[in-house]
């Protein structure tokens, strides 16, 4: 937006290289790299990748436990132990969560998994959104830049056509130097508008993980807007509502706190822990153990709040979901009618003002020339031009916003 702002201004009378997809890339080849080359994409991946590995060891049983106990006898009528073993226990444990706690504990590690994934798909999909974004500023900026210089084009031909009419008598002087002072603001203009050009190509680069001076297209062109018939708000909506990647993201937690609630719940039933063992008596075993011991259940109270909590987790998720979907839905249908609305606009200005405003100029040079129009009129033309110009460059921005607002609310491309 600021580059909106700075091209209204422009318009109005007052890292490490990676792969490139060189001055001739896609705007698809943009946001391919941007994907594969980002690093906040990368970390995520790799956090994603963290999370699908938890789940091998989700609901693993725990080590065993190996147990040793030696008893020495006391020396005779002294205090002190006798210096050889009289008995010795060799016990091995393993505890055995039961009732399915086990599946539930890797249910949730799946659904994390999940989780993680979407959140790598949406920082991918904000990452996509940013990269059309700063190609519609770079956009933009040469499209004001390259009308710009076809003004300046019409305002030289003024200032020769004052220069003459001067030097043959009928002229004034006035009029040469305010046809100087226009192109001066003009060139003015177009060094600014070649400025964001540069801050469009560093901030795209850099979004691309690559060097800042790395050629961009010489001639970007705006993505097509697809037709609006095509363009269903009902199916946008319903599209948005299952793959927008944070409301597949609050899909999989609200599945993950719901495991947790299940997880929660067992735990009024008891874990069982199984061992078996040895007694080696005056060198020799001569005897064997078997034991089964299980938690007593007795805390209730902790219980209970821990399954309190874990339900109203379960349902504030669900709560966030609803939400996410009403804010997509209302987003959807805002850029849908703007998207409609701007589509209307550039019609009426490319078909329509800027082509009048054109012929109203050329009208006016030659009015001026044949001694029929004043200068001032001649300039009032342009400055009406300008206004057009600025009209065209700001819709064809507004429009590639409104387009990369809708793929970013639905998850991809339309």
């Amino acid at each position: 937006m600021r580059l909106l702002g700075a091209v209204v201004l422009a318009l109005s009378l007052p890292v490490h290289p990676a792969l490139a997809a060189g001055p001739e890339g896609t705007i698809s080849d943009f946001v391919r790299i941007a994907r594969e080359m980002n690093p906040e994409a990368g970390a995520m991946a790799l956090e994603a990748e963290a999370a699908a590995a938890r789940i091998n060891s989700a609901g693993a049983l725990d080590d065993p436990r190996f147990k040793a106990e030696f008893e020495l006898p006391r020396a005779g009528s002294g205090y002190l132990p006798k210096t050889r073993v009289g008995e010795e226990l060799y016990q091995v444990r393993q505890m055995f969560p039961l009732w399915g706690k086990r599946e539930l504990k890797r249910g949730i590690a799946e659904w994390d998994s999940r989780k993680a994934r979407s959140q790598q798909a949406e920082i991918e999909n904000q990452l996509a959104y940013r990269v059309k974004v700063v190609y519609a500023e770079y956009h933009a900026a040469h499209l004001a830049a390259d009308e710009t210089k076809a003004l300046l084009g019409t305002i030289r031909r003024m200032a020769e056509l004052a220069r003459a009419r001067y030097a043959q008598g009928p002229g004034k002087q006035q009029d040469v130097t305010s046809a100087e002072a226009e192109r001066g603001v003009l060139t003015a203009e177009l060094a600014r508008m070649e400025a964001d050009r540069r801050r469009a190509q560093v901030r795209l680069n850099g979004l691309l993980n690559r060097i800042p001076d790395t050629p961009l297209p010489a001639r970007p062109q705006p993505r097509p807007i697809p037709p609006l018939e095509l363009m269903s708000v009902d199916a946008l909506v319903e599209r948005a509502r299952t793959d927008y990647p944070a409301v597949r993201t609050q899909e999989a937690q609200i599945q993950s706190s719901e495991k947790s609630r299940q997880l929660v719940e067992r735990s009024w039933y008891p874990d069982l822990e199984v061992g078996v063992g040895a007694l080696r008596r005056e060198g020799r075993f001569d005897g064997y153990q078997a034991m089964v011991e299980f938690n007593i259940p007795l805390q209730a109270e902790r219980r209970r709040a821990e399954q309190r909590e874990a339900t109203l987790m379960t349902s504030s998720a669900r709560a966030k979901l609803d939400q996410i979907r009403l804010e997509v839905a209302t987003d959807i249908n805002e850029a849908h009618a703007m998207l409609k609305a701007l589509g209307e606009r550039k019609r009426i200005v490319r078909e329509t003002t800027l082509p009048q405003a054109r012929i109203a100029v050329e009208s006016a040079m030659r009015g001026y020339e044949l001694g029929r129009e004043e200068f001032s009129n001649v300039l009032l033309m342009e400055q009406t031009l300008r206004r057009a110009l600025i009209e065209f460059v700001n819709v064809t921005y507004e429009e590639q916003i409104r387009l990369a607002d809708i793929e970013r609310l639905i998850g991809g491309e339309l």
